[in-house]
């Protein structure tokens, strides 16, 4: 599936984290570079939508880049997988 917008891209990644942290009203109030940790994202919610990432966006993640702090705000995943989609 192609990624038309940045307004589109931001979309999905919210719903995908509405999907798999469960925290839809709190999300809702974060701006796209608020830190994500403040929804609980933890190691294990970190592994968690690394896959759901790679599931819905098509992208695989480096191993280097298999750090939290990709995951810290909305922008960062965007960014990450506006960059992946380019390669």
């Amino acid at each position: 599936m192609t990624i038309e917008t940045k307004d589109e891209l931001k979309e999905r990644i919210i719903n995908l984290l509405k999907e798999n942290l469960g925290n839809a009203e709190e999300l809702d109030q974060l701006g796209p570079d608020d830190d994500l940790s403040v929804l609980g994202v933890n190691s294990m919610t970190f592994i968690k939508l690394v896959i759901a990432t790679e599931m819905e966006f098509g992208v695989t993640w480096k191993d280097e880049d298999l750090d939290f702090r990709n995951f810290m705000t909305v922008n960062n995943i965007m960014n990450y997988i506006s960059s992946s989609s380019n390669d």
